[in-house]
């Protein structure tokens, strides 16, 4: 008989604990502003970006095309993003954030380094580095 795989090490589950604890957390960073944490995300992409095209936008942020149409509908309904057919591509669509937008991403976009730091406090910048280098492997 095989040695018994412990499921608590299986990297999957590993992978998705952690990844819904940090779903939790930043969500609760977003919350006063009355976004959830995927739309925090997708600001933050448009933010820097100045403008982007929404395929773009989905690649960058790793948010499928149905889950960002929605996404950005809320957004737009709420008058933070505006969006506009490219001139050279009437089927590429840019998505620029709205001066009310521009306000909110900047609020959003300041939070991104506070929050890493106190997500991850209890790992040293060692861990930290390593950390990021390996999951940017994915």
């Amino acid at each position: 008989m095989a040695a018994e795989f412990d499921p608590h090490d299986c990297i999957f589950h590993l992978l998705a604990k952690a990844a819904k604890s940090g779903s939790r957390f930043w969500k609760e960073t977003m919350a006063d502003l009355g976004l959830t944490a995927v739309q925090g995300k997708v600001l933050n992409f448009i933010y820097i970006s100045g403008e982007i095209t929404a395929s773009e936008l989905s690649m960058q942020a790793g948010v499928d095309n149905a889950t960002l149409t929605g996404v950005l509908d809320r957004l737009e309904s709420i008058n933070i993003l505006e969006r506009h057919a490219k001139t050279d591509d009437r089927r590429a669509i840019l998505i620029r954030l709205t001066e009310h937008g521009q306000s909110v991403a900047a609020q959003v976009y300041q939070r991104i380094e506070p929050a890493n730091e106190a997500f991850l406090k209890d790992l040293s910048g060692a861990e930290t580095a390593m950390l990021r280098d390996l999951l940017k492997r994915f």
